[in-house]
């Protein structure tokens, strides 16, 4: 079958995408990411690096079945995709086993290697076993998640429990440290071994960059037809292999200069780890003329948005900051769950009810000025970015670790972060980078 140089990139939430193609970006890769069935091959753009988010994470199984087949059959395989690579959530939720069923039935994969740890961000894998910063997943924040709950550390374990009843949970195999460590030769015959035996979901421990990189060079080397899983710190171990170059500075930002403009900052991610970043932003004393505006319960249930609105458009003024979050609302659990019961509603109802209010805000507020938008937490991110009607971004820059700048088809600057990625300064650390060029 005859192969285009396209790589491409499938992720089951819009920040996801982001941070795994800013990898290849970074690599010199011209990037380009889209939202599910929006993506459109243009060869005169030379974008090498597609991008889809389908936003299937939270959606039931048989939804996810339906996007994933819809995106191979008349995305990759149309388009010969030369590599492929599957994000998926380095802290395990979504419905993991069903696309890459999806993905390997459909593209022709023998199977599928899943490395989901994430060094640089506390994310390692040890005996099958996913831990944040050491602790196991069951153990941290994220098994209390209000949308997607994991109750189960070892991957192989939660696997199997996602297989379909017309699958093999014997097709589940791990590659364990002490292969890993080794180097990319073990690990091959390891993999061979097990791919001839009939595996077809294999996962393998690595606790830094370099077990990474030693695995995605065997999956790179093996004569089987693999597809890659894990987060963005394995796509950057592949973008050194898929597209290699001995000149890593990126020439996509010749003649770009960061423009004064205003931000406007649109948190309704329910993770500790936003709070924490919009808590630090409200101390941080260096950055000037930021205004913060704590959505109230009143707000959500009336669906009154236009005055929250109206007081971003009041301050969003030269190069100011506006930070629109759920944060405190959320935190508030004795209160929330007493809202909750009284409006007759789940907690998972009652975050989307945030994420759809926060999306009409931006799209009121953007249609009428023009301002620099960062959105926190995946489904915010994607509704919000729906919203203004943006179809796509293409990468133009790294504001911090693993997060990306974009520009929409509309010509606006758009920053997307996951709500469970970077450090308590990360939020800082991006409204930083759009003062870089002031005097």
């Amino acid at each position: 079958m005859n192969t285009s140089n396209y790589i491409g990139i499938i992720a089951d939430d819009l920040t996801g995408a982001n941070d795994t193609s800013l990898q290849f970006f970074l690599s010199g890769c011209k990037t380009q990411v889209a939202f599910g069935s929006d993506l459109s091959i243009d060869e005169n753009l030379n974008t090498e690096v597609y991008a889809i988010s389908t936003e299937t994470r939270n959606t039931t199984p048989e939804t996810a079945q339906e996007k994933l087949l819809f995106v191979a059959e008349n995305i990759f395989k149309k388009n010969h995709f030369e590599y492929i690579y599957k994000k998926i959530d380095s802290v395990l939720r979504g419905n993991i086993v069903i696309e890459l069923y999806t993905l390997i039935n459909a593209l022709e994969f023998d199977a599928a290697v899943i490395f989901p740890a994430f060094p640089s961000e506390g994310r390692t894998t040890i005996g099958g076993y996913q831990l944040l910063k050491g602790i196991p997943l069951q153990r941290t924040e994220f098994s209390r998640d209000p949308i997607n709950p994991v109750f189960e550390s070892n991957i192989i374990n939660l696997i199997r429990s996602q297989i379909p009843d017309s699958y093999s949970p014997d097709q589940v195999d791990l590659i364990s440290l002490d292969i890993v460590m080794k180097g990319a030769g073990p690990i091959l015959s390891k993999l061979n071994e097990l791919i001839s035996k009939g595996k077809k979901l294999i996962v393998a421990d690595a606790v830094s960059t370099t077990d990474l990189e030693q695995i995605a060079l065997a999956v790179s080397k093996s004569n089987y037809k693999i597809l890659p899983t894990g987060s963005a710190g394995a796509a950057q171990a592949l973008s050194n292999i898929w597209h290699p170059s001995s000149n890593k500075e990126n020439d996509q930002l010749d003649g770009f200069q960061v423009p004064i403009l205003p931000k406007l900052v649109v948190s309704g991610s329910a993770t500790e780890l936003t709070a924490s970043q919009i808590k630090r932003l409200h101390e941080y004393d260096n950055i000037e003329n930021t205004y913060f505006i704590d959505i109230k319960p009143e707000n959500i249930f009336s669906y009154d948005y236009e005055d929250n609105a109206l007081r971003i458009l009041n301050n969003l003024k030269k190069d100011n900051t506006v930070i629109i979050h759920s944060s405190q609302l959320i935190e508030d659990s004795d209160e929330l769950n007493a809202l909750l019961l009284e409006h007759e509603i789940t907690k998972e109802m009652f975050l989307t009810k945030i994420c759809d209010y926060l999306a009409a805000v931006t799209k009121y507020v953007m249609e009428k000025t023009q301002a620099i938008l960062i959105t926190v937490g995946g489904e915010t991110s994607y509704k919000c970015l729906r919203a203004i009607d943006c179809k796509n971004l293409r990468l133009i820059d790294t504001v911090a670790p693993a997060i990306p700048l974009g520009i929409d088809n509309k010509g606006r600057l758009i920053v997307t972060k996951s709500g469970n990625l970077g450090t308590q300064n990360t939020i800082i650390e991006i409204i930083k980078y759009f003062e870089q060029d002031k005097q």
